[in-house]
């Protein structure tokens, strides 16, 4: 008996007892990783088995804390795993877990060259009157499908039916304490859900090939809001994310600049972020692209700094602006010896380029006053302020 065999063996019998037990149907949640083959290449299948060795870790920890002892995890073919919880639940009560979960996958994994893996989750209704095992192959099949119909029905409908939000998540000057900007981050105020984070919508936005549309909606969004923000507000400087997808699209600078005139904003106001995974596809081609960015008085940042490759020839060839220190480091600088040196050499290099640098996830006082001590620009984080809708960053203000 092969794996696959062995692995839906053991699922159908745990689904077929909580049938019996409780004669109910079960939700389950499938979960697919996403560019493997992109990890086996570059980095080898012996790091490609790392990766989902550490995926089901985390899989089987939030799953012990989210559906209790009891629930069963497994890997089914490939970079798919299943989760089957330890007691019969809905539909809904899954999907309100999805966020969630995208969350506990969110870290970097060590290995992985990309810094952050791009994944799929589905829940699934497993019910008692149809083979257990034909249906988890069909839900599998389905969740396998790199443009599913599924995925573009959902991301059209978030476009149409206005489900697409932006939040802000300020910005602070080191020494003064002062706003000096946001970064707009996008949410989903899903119809049944209700608020969720921009992973699903991403994930199914780029399983469609629709993330230049989703990037496009955002910044029309954030650019609207913009315009009729009061004076007190004017001087922010408002970061917008961008794709690989955006870079990819030789039209992109002409329809933003479109967008930021007829939405009157100025874009010596405007930085637009990226990651360093972002350029590395086709670099001559970002190039290009950025300079046409900054030629319309964008800034240029480059998020999550240190997770990626941290290119230093990438840095001295493409106009950028800001470097943006990934939490990951910055959570533990007021501890951690060598995430200190980090960072130091993050500023040190970035003076040396005429770059200014922000630090992200600050939470404390000790973090702030490491970083003054190290002589980063702004940071944004929790301590003062998370990501809040528009109409409540001027009282943040005073």
């Amino acid at each position: 008996m092969n794996r696959l065999s062995e692995t839906l063996s053991a699922c159908v019998r745990k689904l077929e007892s909580l049938h019996a037990r409780h004669d109910a149907d079960a939700g389950v949640m499938l979960v697919q990783i996403d560019q493997m083959a992109r990890i086996n290449i570059s980095a080898g299948t012996a790091t490609g088995d790392a990766v989902l060795d550490e995926i089901g870790r985390r899989l089987e920890n939030f799953a012990s804390d989210e559906f209790g002892q009891g629930s069963c995890v497994d890997r089914l073919d490939g970079p798919r795993f299943l989760i089957v919880p330890s007691a019969p639940m809905s539909l809904g009560a899954l999907r309100a877990q999805e966020r969630a979960l995208h969350v506990a996958l969110a870290e970097p994994i060590v290995g992985d060259p990309n810094g952050r893996l791009s994944i799929r989750i589905a829940a699934a209704l497993i019910t008692r009157d149809e083979s257990v095992a034909e249906q988890l192959r069909t839900a599998g099949d389905q969740l396998s499908r790199p443009a599913s119909a599924r995925d573009g029905v959902m991301v059209n409908a978030a476009l149409s039916g206005d489900e697409v939000l932006i939040h802000y998540q300020p910005q602070y000057d080191v020494g003064t304490g002062e706003m000096i900007g946001v970064e707009a981050l996008l949410r989903w105020q899903h119809p049944e859900l209700g608020l969720l984070g921009a992973g699903p919508l991403v994930t199914a936005a780029r399983a469609a090939r629709l993330e230049c549309e989703l990037t496009e909606h955002a910044h029309r969004v954030a650019l609207a809001e913009m315009a009729n923000w009061p004076k007190s507000l004017a001087k922010l400087r408002v970061s917008l994310n961008i794709t690989a997808a955006d870079l990819g699209d030789p039209e992109f600078a002409g329809r933003f600049a479109a967008m930021a005139k007829a939405a009157k904003v100025d874009t010596d106001r405007l930085t637009l972020e990226l990651t360093e995974q972002a350029m590395l596809s086709d670099p001559a081609s970002a190039a290009e692209q950025l300079a046409q960015i900054r030629a319309l008085g964008c800034a240029i940042a480059i998020d999550d700094f240190g997770t990626g490759y941290s290119s230093l020839s990438l840095l001295a060839r493409l106009p950028i602006d800001y470097l943006k220190i990934d939490s990951g480091f910055t959570r533990t600088i007021d501890g951690n010896d060598r995430d200190r040196i980090v960072v130091r050499a993050i500023v040190d290099l970035a003076r040396a380029l005429g770059l200014l640098v922000v630090a992200e996830g600050i939470e404390n006082e000790r973090q702030l006053a490491r970083l003054s001590e190290l002589g980063v620009a702004s940071w944004q984080g929790f301590l003062k302020s998370g990501p809040v809708p528009g109409d409540q960053l001027l009282a943040l203000t005073q």
